[in-house]
């Protein structure tokens, strides 16, 4: 199918999607989202399915295409999108109320259904003031709930790194779990050299210990779900949900060559923790790259500087300047090893005070 065409059926399908999402965004609430409507949210995504995977695997490769992933939402009160379109060519919101609906479909808690369908309602607004305000730069479109074939691989990879946390790995999950159920078993079980390397929850501090940091998060209230009660089934919850994570974005990205932008710090710890795995294809590790200097350009953003620049003007100058690829020529060398933090936060540190200083002109 020609290209053309194709940006011209998904547009068609954003505008579609934003009718969607005003027909029900006015009659859900937290307390009442039917499966109906939830249903129809998937029934929608799936019927597209074939046009979206088209769609992302012909983007040329002469693009470069970031998606703002594994995150409730885009911020636009905080000027979340300024930040986001400073990178790349093409712009993708991963669709979070595809995934929170498939969620609710797999789930019987009532009051982890209760938070979850918070974050529909917050979702399904912030997407219709996408879609209305900013949908000729942002597209949404359901990345990692697109294809329903790599959950599996995903759920398998996921319990395999899990179960090798431990010294003596578990032959199963099963297995783990009548062996790990207390703080003493996990941490006498964990391996030594992992407990720096394992963040517990946003607001883990990896300089205390580590029995301390993981009293404390399995203390969190969003452990306290039907289900999870001994220790070691909140720490498998908790930790497993955040690999997971991290895996479904390394597949999903790397099928389509997209660079994830995470907000989430979470997110991106474990996502460049088990980034590792893939250190032998090229490809793979010049997304993490460039996932690093995403993540650098979010932390360093000056939000103060852009609060009265109209959205249009500032990705006019971003064009204009050739940002992007000014930015990308500034390392020779697409390579975690071969650049440090430390070296990406300064070079995004001078190119911003470059930026702002253009933009302050116009």
């Amino acid at each position: 199918m020609n290209k053309n065409l194709l940006l011209e059926k998904i547009c068609s399908i954003q505008t579609e999607y934003k009718i969607l999402l005003e027909k029900i965004v006015d009659i859900i609430s937290a307390d009442d989202i039917s499966n109906p409507i939830l249903d129809e949210i998937s029934i929608f995504w799936t019927t597209n399915q074939e046009i979206v995977d088209l769609y992302l695997r012909n983007l040329s490769s002469s693009q470069d295409v970031y998606a703002f992933t594994a995150a409730t939402f885009l911020d636009l009160d905080l000027f979340e999108h300024y930040p986001f379109m400073l990178l790349g060519d093409v712009h993708i919101l991963d669709d979070q109320v595809s995934i929170y609906a498939n969620v609710v479909a797999n789930c019987g808690d009532p009051d982890f259904l209760h938070r979850v369908k918070k974050q529909i309602i917050n979702s399904v607004t912030n997407n219709i003031q996408i879609l209305s305000k900013y949908g000729n730069h942002i597209l949404i479109l359901p990345l990692r709930s697109l294809n329903k074939d790599h959950q599996k691989l995903i759920q398998k990879n996921s319990t395999n790194v899990f179960l090798d946390l431990f010294k003596n790995k578990p032959k199963s999950i099963q297995e783990y779990f009548t062996t790990y159920e207390t703080i003493d078993d996990i941490c006498s079980g964990l391996r030594n050299e992992l407990e720096k390397s394992l963040i517990l929850s946003d607001s883990d501090d990896p300089s205390k210990a580590f029995r301390e940091r993981l009293e404390l998060a399995l203390n969190d209230d969003l452990l306290s779900i039907d289900g999870i009660g001994l220790d070691g089934s909140k720490f498998f919850a908790a930790i497993y949900g955040f690999i997971y994570q991290a895996l479904d974005v390394i597949l999903s990205c790397s099928t389509y060559n997209i660079i994830p932008y995470l907000r989430y710090g979470v997110a991106y710890h474990y996502v460049l923790f088990l980034s590792q795995n893939f250190s032998e294809i090229k490809e793979i590790m010049q997304i993490i790259f460039k996932c690093r200097l995403a993540r650098s350009f979010y932390k360093q953003f000056d939000n103060d500087r852009i609060q009265d620049v109209d959205f249009e003007q500032f990705c006019m100058v971003v064009k204009e300047s050739n940002f992007y690829s000014d930015l990308l020529s500034a390392f020779p060398d697409q390579s975690l090893e071969k650049q440090s933090a430390k070296e990406v936060h300064q070079i995004v540190r001078g190119k911003l005070d470059e930026f702002y200083c253009v933009l302050d002109k116009r």
